[in-house]
């Protein structure tokens, strides 16, 4: 059976697309377009997928049908489509230092099939409410994976592989082969969509694209753009058949593809739009791509990358080509034959008219004789058809977002005919000549392009050469002089002022490093104490590198203040009358205790919660309550986190002999952070190095302590030297970070001078903007994020949100970050963000699974880890959970063989049936389980992590995160939105202020910037419902003027999503 199917259209759940793309009219004009199998578009969509189960039905074959109740009768021409379930997913992601934005194509034989794609993609973090065509952060090679995973007859397509910023071969964000992009699955890659931009021939040109079948789809987004682009079938009506003739390219069963001439799109050509500026790419090689009217470079089009990436001077060389049809839309031909626009009532009637009379339009431009068309309609479409289909046609090729113009006749010519009644009785020039598949020199264009790769490639090698030559340098030659300072002091006491960004990590590590390369210390020796496991991490990562020895690394114990405790208690465990498996009380358990002994509520219940943390930091008296407090932990067999700093310096002030262990078994210990440490931590500390001439090296900056709330004292900066007189302190003043007038900017903030702190370059102006309410802020660091990373969507770039080119230096998503001073704020960002369909990751002081249900289940699995039931049911009981010991049996037998992901899994369904869990909080919690060495790491990661941890670095998103979060970590740019007093400094509820800390904790924020910093404040906000009008910050006040750039608010017209095709290109 011989038919044309479009596969690749959307929704009107997709961004800019018509409401009436819903499946009755979708059938509709697939029955006057003669388009018998029609791809559904964003099954991704939940709302889409509900729509579909509901309108059609299968029809047995791997296809739908619609139901008959919502079929719209047709005048003109039968419709018994087809659908076949497809979707198109954005990939953003970065790979090989740069950020890749490809698009792609999946199609479902079924809906269970969709549904599981879509599971999957959900547990993966991905957002499939917000747009039709989802933005993931996956690679496309890991979304193939998952798609064929899912099952083996799902298909996938790279989609409109060359529009410049949105595809697998794209010149801003794309590869340069399909191998580079999919790379150990490339060969299960069959097919490749060409675009609106390209047609057969284009693709022609590549050889690497030989072994695939080129597919042309509308990429719809209305229903009456529905087979500007098509395919020819001569198969089953079946998804089993279609799939399969797109595999192969059989030509007795895939016959080719019905294209628009992609002279039509918007970046068919180079050039500059307001400079009137349009060349192929022979005239932007001669012209060394630089405008000539305003100086900067032109845009390059689809042809030029084409071009680039092509290996074949003769286009009819390639083997198993394919037929293809070059077609100018009928409304389009009726319009320029009348002379006015394609969507006028007159084209509308007279489009109505010629399917009445001839049938079905993609019939009439390409299979109904050219004498019927005549004498059923008028001689003037007859030979418009005709040279349509002859390529006799007058182009003006589009280009930097200016459309191209197909023409068939000349201007004044239809009115001649008009006047004289036929074309054929005036006398007239002849019609254009036949167009070319290339209108310019293919060999000369190559040949150029050539020698320019050539001396482009003979300076990367040298690039390459000279990195070569420097990594292999030792590594301590890439410190600076105060770092280098620092390392060679290996014996006393030392204390390092490390401000931001001046390589404080680097030095802790290299000084490791070094004691342990020229034998002064043995690694085991080594205590790393750092404050959050991330840092941890970090740091054992860096010691391998530096070490070469991943055993010796591992053997330096790297370790937070509560992990290092919590070794100590394992150790000495029977000390506290405590068994070696003891469970670890969070503080949801530490309140349930709280009112187990004291029947207080839960508002009393946590003030008691706080006193009790107070008494075991040292700052308070013990109390009656505290005392039973103790005897019901103890009973439970049960710390709690406190207990991991004061239970083991309780032991080594009570035990000489235990802290005479741990003073011998590390002779030298380092401490990250220094300015964080609280009384307890020092009080520790102290026992582990008394003596003055102890081998304590302490980095930290006075300027980034901002846990005051938590009990840290930067005064223990100050009093280094005096409780080590003999200490030697080093200043590293070189920031790699920041720029100047970042630090600068900062320091204001402070009110004292950078210092000594220098900046890496001199930089641009901090940008400050004020917005009338807290929704226009979160609009305008949207809008800012789409413009710096060059647009994330098509339609970004189609309302000119952006010009789709990157700012130097912002590479990636993730390269940018959002810090608010509280978590209220997060809500009107996320919405900014998600209505610009940009991804984001969300990061709070305290991490998911510090949180329910995520805690209790930690609770489960440390107890089942453990297999003593009888400890774990009072703890059960007590957050009232039950669960029988039988179950615990039964769950022992059947996990047995399970790996860890599975059982995890396994844990939830039968003990948290029910229960909701956070999809893709579940996906990384499970993943960092299969990362983990052992349970008792992962553990112990879990019970004591921090928000800082949950953060992941190379994910393809944006960061939104409190102030507090962002410690230790750097992005290219930074917004701080809420810079009002009472957010900055906050005190909204009219709550005691530490403005000092406030400063500091603005501070950390500013100089979290390498590059670029937004500050901005609103007039107005809500949070948590309620309105607040407040003042600027004073803290801005502080900034010299010289240093910032005012951003005013420009009101923005939203655009319009009609129902009118927004162009890919």
């Amino acid at each position: 059976m011989k038919f044309i199917a479009d596969l690749h259209i959307h929704s009107h759940f997709s961004r800019a697309t018509s409401k009436t793309l819903i499946p009755e009219y979708l059938d509709y004009y697939a029955g006057l377009k003669g388009i018998k199998v029609v791809g559904t578009g964003d099954f991704t969509h939940p709302g889409w997928l509900a729509e579909l189960k509901e309108k059609t039905e299968p029809d047995g074959n791997g296809l739908f049908k619609l139901k008959k109740e919502y079929r719209l009768d047709s005048p003109f021409c039968d419709n018994d489509s087809r659908f076949l379930l497809t979707a198109e997913i954005s990939n953003i992601y970065k790979r090989g230092d740069k950020v890749r934005k490809v698009h792609n194509v999946v199609l479902a034989p079924g809906f269970e099939e969709a549904e599981k794609i879509n599971q999957k993609l959900v547990n993966l973090g991905g957002n499939l409410t917000s747009d039709g065509r989802p933005i993931l952060g996956q690679d496309s090679r890991d979304l193939l994976e998952i798609v064929l995973d899912c099952s083996e007859k799902n298909y996938f397509i790279p989609a409109h592989i060359w529009t410049p910023w949105f595809s697998m071969l794209g010149s801003k964000s794309g590869f340069n082969s399909l191998g580079e992009c999919f790379a150990d699955l490339s060969p299960h890659i069959h097919t490749i969509e060409t675009g609106l931009s390209t047609d057969p021939p284009m693709n022609w040109l590549c050889s690497f694209l030989d072994k695939v079948t080129l597919v042309s789809n509308s990429d719809a987004h209305s229903p009456d753009r529905l087979g500007r682009n098509a395919n020819i079938f001569n198969t089953e009506l079946s998804y089993q058949s279609i799939t399969e003739a797109l595999r192969t390219g059989n030509p007795e069963k895939y016959l080719g593809t019905i294209d628009m001439f992609p002279q039509e799109g918007k970046y068919h050509y180079d050039g500059h739009r307001k400079c009137n500026v349009c060349w192929d790419p022979a005239e932007t090689l001669r012209n060394k791509s630089i405008c000539p009217v305003c100086g900067k470079p032109v845009t390059i089009g689809v042809m030029n990358r084409v071009i680039q990436l092509s290996d074949r001077e003769n286009i009819e060389s390639r083997p198993n080509k394919l037929p293809f049809r070059s077609i100018i839309p009928l409304k389009e031909m009726l319009a320029e034959i009348e002379g006015v626009g394609a969507k006028s009532k007159k084209v509308e009637a007279g489009y109505k008219q010629t399917l009445e009379k001839l049938g079905k339009e993609l019939d009439i431009l390409l299979e109904i004789p050219l004498e019927e068309i005549k004498s059923k309609t008028s001689e003037t479409l007859a030979e418009a058809v005709r040279r349509m289909r002859n390529r006799e046609i007058y182009i003006q090729e589009g280009y930097d977002g200016e459309y191209g113009i197909i023409s068939v006749f000349r201007p004044g010519e239809v009115k001649n005919f008009e006047a004289t009644g036929s074309l054929f009785q005036m006398e007239k020039p002849a019609p254009p000549e036949k167009r070319a598949l290339i209108q310019f020199d293919l060999k000369g264009i190559q040949k150029l392009l050539h020698q320019k790769e050539q001396i482009e490639n003979l300076a990367a090698e040298k690039q390459e050469q000279y990195k070569a030559e420097t990594t292999e340098k030792p590594v301590f030659n890439n410190l600076n002089p105060e770092q280098f300072s620092a390392v060679q002091n290996n014996e006393g006491p030392s204390l390092i002022i490390a401000g931001p960004g001046t390589g404080k990590t680097k030095t802790l590590t290299s000084k490791i490093a070094w004691l342990v390369g020229n034998h002064k210390a043995e690694p085991e020796e080594i205590l790393a104490i750092t404050f959050t496991n991330k840092a941890a991490g970090e740091l054992r990562e860096r010691l391998e590198v530096l070490l070469k020895n991943k055993t010796k690394a591992s053997q330096v114990t790297v370790a937070t203040f509560h992990a290092f405790g919590l070794s100590v208690l394992k150790e000495y465990h029977t000390e506290f009358s405590r068994s070696e498996d003891f469970i670890l009380a969070d503080e949801g358990l530490k309140l349930e205790i709280i009112k187990s002994f004291s029947e207080l509520k839960s508002g009393e219940a946590k003030k008691l919660s706080a006193e009790i943390s107070e008494i075991k930091n040292g700052t308070k008296p013990e109390t009656s309550s505290f005392t039973k407090y103790e005897k019901e932990l103890q009973k439970l067999d049960a710390f709690d986190l406190d207990d991991l700093i004061a239970k083991p310096l309780l032991l080594f002030n009570k035990n000489e002999k235990a802290k005479a262990v741990y003073q011998k078994r590390f002779r030298y210990i380092f401490v990250d952070e220094y300015q964080d440490t609280n009384d307890a931590q020092y009080r520790l500390l102290r026992q582990l190095a008394p003596d003055p001439s102890s081998n304590l090296c302490v980095v930290g900056d006075a300027n980034q302590s901002i846990y005051g709330f938590r009990g840290a004292n930067a005064g223990y900066i100050q009093r280094f030297t005096d409780d080590y007189p003999g200490a030697k302190v080093f200043r590293l003043k070189q920031s790699y970070r920041c720029s100047q007038t970042i630090l600068s900017a900062s320091s204001d903030v402070l009110s004292q001078s950078s210092g000594f702190l220098q900046g890496l370059t001199e930089g641009v102006q901090v940008s400050v903007s004020e917005q009338p309410t807290g929704a226009a802020e979160a609009e305008f660091i949207a809008r800012q994020i789409v413009e710096l990373v060059g647009g994330v969507s098509f339609f970004s770039i189609d309302s000119s949100v952006t010009r789709g080119e990157k700012n130097e230096g912002i590479s990636s998503l993730s390269d940018l970050a959002v810090l608010c001073r509280t978590r209220n704020q997060f809500e009107a960002i996320a919405k900014a963000l998600n209505d610009h369909h940009i991804p984001y990751q969300d990061v709070g002081t305290v991490p998911f699974f510090r949180e329910e249900p995520f805690q209790s289940f930690v609770d489960l699995l440390s107890v089942f880890l453990s297999g003593n039931f009888e400890k774990a049911a009072p703890v059960f009981n007590l957050k009232k959970r039950a669960f029988s010991k039988l179950q615990f049996e039964m769950a022992k037998e059947e996990t047995k063989k399970l790996d860890a992901v599975s059982f995890l899994n396994y844990l939830k369904d039968s003990f948290f049936a029910g229960q909701k869990f956070d999809n893709q909080n579940w996906e990384r919690f499970t993943g960092m389980a299969g990362n983990m060495q052992n349970w008792g790491e992962f553990l112990n990661y879990v019970k004591l992590g921090s928000g800082a941890d949950i953060h992941r670095k190379n994910l393809e998103a944006v960061s939104l995160m409190t102030l507090h979060a962002s410690k230790g970590l750097e992005f290219e740019c930074v917004f701080i939105p809420g810079c009002e007093k009472g957010l900055l400094p906050y005190n909204l509820y009219k709550t005691e202020v530490d403005e000092e800390e406030e400063k500091r904790l603005l501070y950390v924020g500013m100089t979290r910037a390498k590059k670029l910093l937004y500050l901005t404040h609103a007039r107005s906000r809500t949070l948590r419902g309620r309105k607040f009008n407040l003042p600027k910050s004073p803290f801005l006040g502080s900034i010299q003027q010289e240093l910032i750039q005012q951003i005013k608010n420009k009101p923005h017209k939203k655009p319009e999503e009609k129902d009118n095709q927004l162009s890919l290109f």
